[in-house]
């Protein structure tokens, strides 16, 4: 059983405002820590439930936080970027399910510790419909390569957010968040435990979850900006419409489209100023 760890930062124990992910930040590189000993935890629950492989997805920023050094030797580090599946490169190698650490939940979500998508500049995100954030968007990737995503570690309010997407999904709850940027957290300990024991959990019962999909046919994404400048900007994108001052329409063939012109999109629209 092959398994692709997926790992954030702003979703880590501990890991509750921007001086922890900004990358010139001052608690950043203790936030480097804690990320790299609950990706470690993850990976000896996934070995110690008989995975015969497990790669780790770098995924937060540029993928430069995880200290290779000190990650566990038996895993496989994918790190740096651009790349084409973003914080789900390595999916479609022949993965036989996906663990999330560290995630947060979606942009608008309340008491969700450094809530976002991708960058700061997305306020509402959906597909067909289905609004999603950083979870959604990447478990629906996973989908597309017929992969389930069995477990999550983050907030309260991540792991509801995934719940709601992906039934009997495994949760590891490391914080309880307060507003945006506070939390109640256990000691990183607790946290690592939490992350080991539901890894181990997922990987028992990984055929009674479901991949999370689409239905098939053609695939409406609609992006509500904070500002309409990036649509101004995201509109250099061939086939994208806008449908509001503030919210732009692409429609894509299928999943994988959609997610790449998504990833597309995010990138475009840091190259505007918040004005």
């Amino acid at each position: 059983m092959k398994l692709l760890i997926s790992a954030d930062i702003e979703g880590v124990g501990a890991v509750v405002r921007r001086e922890h992910s900004g990358v010139q930040e001052r608690e950043y590189l203790q936030a480097r820590k804690l990320m790299t000993q609950e990706v470690n935890a993850a990976i000896r629950g996934a070995f110690d439930s008989g995975a015969s492989g497990v790669v780790v997805v770098d995924a937060h920023n540029v993928g430069l936080n995880l200290f290779p050094e000190d990650l566990d030797e038996r895993a496989r580090l994918i790190m740096g970027s651009p790349r084409p599946l973003a914080m789900m490169e390595g999916v479609d190698r022949g993965m036989d399910a996906v663990c999330f650490v560290g995630y947060h939940g979606m942009a608008g979500s309340k008491d969700a510790a450094i809530a976002h998508i991708f960058h700061g500049r997305v306020a509402e995100l959906t597909f067909n419909g289905l609004r999603v954030g950083e979870i959604g968007l990447n478990a629906l990737i996973a989908g597309y390569h017929q992969v389930p995503v069995i477990m999550i570690s983050g907030d309260k309010v991540a792991c509801q957010e995934a719940a709601d997407l992906i039934p009997g999904i495994e949760v590891a709850v490391v914080k309880e968040s307060i507003g945006a940027y506070a939390a109640l957290c256990p000691h990183p300990i607790k946290c690592r435990e939490l992350i080991y024991q539901a890894v181990r959990n997922a990987i028992s019962r990984r055929d009674l979850i479901s991949p999370l999909v689409l239905e098939k046919g053609e695939v409406i994404m609609d992006l509500r900006l904070t500002t309409a400048s990036g649509i101004d900007m995201a509109l250099r994108l061939p086939g994208t419409e806008r449908i509001s001052g503030d919210t732009l329409r692409y429609k894509a063939k299928d999943y994988a489209m959609a997610f790449q012109a998504f990833v597309v999109l995010a990138d475009l629209m840091e190259l505007v100023p918040f004005i």
